[in-house]
């Protein structure tokens, strides 16, 4: 039997991914990764958003871009359903997410779905 998979923000991988432009590399988190069979994701770029792009904050059930007001929702959804989609073809049971993300934090829409859908969820 081989390591178990986890899935884990690409950022906190050091892939420049963030809205920024940068990444969020965590050392802490690398080396407890270790153990594990990593399965990168980036629900808002594999949902169709650039990088860099403008900030987002999720309000209720909608994501809005904090300057413009754009409603990216949509994006926001659609990198959320793939996470998923991958979480389940892994077999993954376990998440390593990015803290305060309209995606991936606390109250992150691909925390959400991953949380209801029996994954533990850890945020760095």
């Amino acid at each position: 039997m081989g390591k178990e998979k986890v899935l884990v923000s690409a950022c906190l991988l050091g892939k420049n991914c963030r809205y920024d432009g940068g990444n969020k590399l965590s050392p802490e988190l690398l080396k407890r990764l270790k153990d594990f069979e990593v399965v990168e994701v980036c629900p808002e770029v594999d949902g169709g958003l650039p990088t860099p792009r403008e900030p987002a904050t999720r309000e209720g059930d909608r994501v809005l871009t904090n300057f413009t007001r754009r409603d990216v929702t949509a994006f926001f959804r659609a990198g959320a359903l793939k996470a998923l989609e991958k979480a389940k073809r892994a077999g993954v049971k376990r998440a390593f997410l990015k803290s305060k993300s309209p995606s991936c934090g606390e109250e992150g829409l691909t925390a959400e779905l991953l949380k209801k859908a029996g994954v533990k969820v850890e945020w760095f």
